[in-house]
């Protein structure tokens, strides 16, 4: 791993800045926070500074004051940013990332770094945060913590992908899910649940009200 990366790492994505008291809490315990291109901009404002920069700098600014972190120069137009961020990740041997910033302002990025969660879970672990949820991707059977009432969707990758769950107010047995919204909107009934999928799964996790 990069010798000066302090955990927890944040990657902190070009999307809307995070604004509910979780995934702030989140960046203001960060140990190291890269950020792509611009969102460092936005960090920047905020009044933290990023350990790098990673991007092709087309909507970096200079920030006014010094900045002695790194500046990582990826001009691969083939890779969004957050894939170059994830793959820099991947070269220093780091193993578990939260990613912030990844939604709102465009929707086409905010699914397209959905299918990044798709591509890249079995990798490295990673968890994106977001004002409304937690969100992770996984295949096979896998166990969360919650909460009673805790919203829950689970939106598979692939067709005919056979989908069981525990503890849900509505139950899934081996049911056969489509890319679609047939498992939106759940809830969890303790202070656990679990998914078993056949197939690359998204688990989104809704926020408490307060």
């Amino acid at each position: 791993m990069e010798n000066s990366l302090k955990q927890p790492i944040i990657i902190l994505a070009n999307g809307a800045f995070p604004t509910h008291h979780i995934p702030l809490d989140i960046l203001k315990k960060a140990g190291s926070v890269i950020c792509t291109d611009g969102s460092a901009n936005s960090l920047n404002a905020y009044g933290m500074t990023p350990f790098s920069v990673i991007g092709d700098f087309d909507s970096y600014k200079e920030p006014k004051l010094p900045f002695s972190g790194k500046k990582i120069l990826e001009s691969d137009q083939d890779n969004t940013d957050l894939e170059k961020a994830l793959n820099w990740s991947l070269e220093n041997g780091i193993e578990k990332i939260t990613i912030l910033g990844a939604t709102g302002l465009r929707e086409d990025l905010t699914l397209a770094n959905h299918y990044i969660l798709l591509d890249y879970y079995d990798q490295i672990e990673l968890e994106m945060v977001t004002d409304h949820f937690s969100i992770t991707c996984h295949n096979g059977q896998k166990s969360y913590d919650t909460f009673p009432g805790q919203i829950i969707s689970i939106l598979p990758q692939r067709f005919n992908t056979e989908v069981s769950t525990t503890a849900l107010r509505y139950p899934l047995n081996n049911m056969s899910l489509n890319p679609s919204a047939k498992a939106v909107s759940n809830q969890a009934m303790g202070a656990s649940f679990s998914v078993d999928a056949s197939k690359p799964v998204l688990i989104f996790r809704g926020h408490p009200e307060n």
